[in-house]
């Protein structure tokens, strides 16, 4: 597969908001990635039907495993071979074992993870439809009293702040997430954001006036939809007014139809990898994850895209979340079956002991 070649992005305008898009997208220094963003304990149920309000339905399966944006995307870049640092909040209590085990096990930084101490771990639990298609039923408990991160420690080796939409969402964590994202900024640390269905249906405006200081703005189709004019086709109109709000890269998460790259007017498509759909939770924070890994070892945007659709196809194929995270090798195969050993290679397959873990 060769994506055409997408156009230069269009400079970021200027704005109120103190923060701004800054920083490279190339860089060989020792490498951070910094995750804001929830940490759940999913309980995830196979439903044999979708239950109408006062129905019975039986499920076929049901399991307890990690989940939240947050910690889904800094398991997923662990699992590529980035160093991870996740900054979320739980409780004291048996869940937060369970939220953060699959970061733990794949060696993100936990040591900014905050315990609140009487509220509960987030939970969330997800319906799968026959089709594989999930619903979220969440209750986010810790996640929303998160505090700043005070010091320069948290920073430490950090080059690219990527901000999970629910941290932008209310209460505490959403105070803190915008001071972050803000001490990102004077540092010329780039952000990315993947907007969630909650925070564009809450804070539409504040989306649009975010998108000039962001990276790489991630959306999914419904969350695109949520944003686009009345009357316009949902996902190109949305794009189209965040690319006009001074979005200097919005990346629209197709699912089955792949993935689009919007850069200015210029518009990239690239098709879904093949796969049989058990599950599509955690599908988005694979491609995420998988797409600014890419991006800051220096890929075009468009193969960024096209090893997050490889990241999405492996997710979708089997249950759960955290759990269905597609490691480099994985992902190396999968570039390689399509064709792109040579991006593969540049990837993965070089000496890139910058990012690596520290051992």
């Amino acid at each position: 597969m060769h994506p055409q070649n997408c156009t230069q992005p269009t400079p970021p305008s200027r704005s109120k908001l103190p923060f701004r898009c800054t920083g490279s997208v190339v860089d060989s220094a020792p490498m951070v990635f910094l995750i804001l963003g929830d940490a759940n304990a999913d309980l995830s149920g196979t439903l044999t039907r979708f239950p109408h309000e006062g129905d019975d339905a039986p499920m076929t399966s049901l399991a307890f495993s990690s989940g939240g944006s947050g910690a889904n995307v800094a398991t997923a870049l662990a699992k590529l071979g980035a160093r991870a640092r996740l900054v979320t909040a739980v409780g004291r209590d048996p869940g937060a074992d369970v939220a953060l085990e699959a970061a733990r096990r794949a060696g993100v930084d936990l040591s900014f993870v905050q315990t609140h101490p009487t509220l509960p771990t987030g939970h969330c639990f997800v319906a799968i439809s026959p089709g594989g298609e999930r619903t979220f039923m969440s209750f986010r408990g810790a996640n929303a009293a998160l505090s700043c991160s005070d010091g320069s420690a948290v920073w430490k080796d950090v080059k690219h702040l990527h901000v999970a939409g629910h941290a932008l969402l209310e209460g505490a964590q959403r105070d803190a997430t915008l001071e972050m994202m803000e001490e990102a900024s004077r540092r010329a640390i780039p952000i990315s954001l993947d907007i969630c269905l909650p925070l564009v249906r809450a804070w539409p405006a504040e989306v649009f006036a975010l998108a000039p200081r962001i990276l790489v703005l991630f959306g999914n189709k419904r969350e695109l939809g949520a944003l686009a004019p009345p009357g316009r086709e949902a996902c190109e109109a949305a794009i189209a007014a965040l690319a006009l709000a001074g979005a200097p890269l919005v990346v629209g998460k197709l699912g089955a139809e792949g993935a689009v790259v919007a850069e200015g007017s210029g518009r990239t498509f690239l098709p879904a990898c093949p796969a049989e759909v058990r599950d599509t939770t955690g599908a988005g924070d694979g491609f995420v994850a998988a797409f600014i890994y890419a991006i800051r070892r220096g890929a075009s945007p468009a193969h960024a895209a096209m090893l997050g659709n490889a990241a999405g196809a492996l997710v979708v194929s089997r249950p759960g979340a955290a759990a269905s995270l597609p490691g480099r090798e994985e992902l190396a195969q999968a570039l390689s079956a399509q064709g792109a050993s040579e991006l593969a290679f540049q990837l993965f397959m070089k000496d890139t002991p910058h990012l690596g873990r520290e051992t």
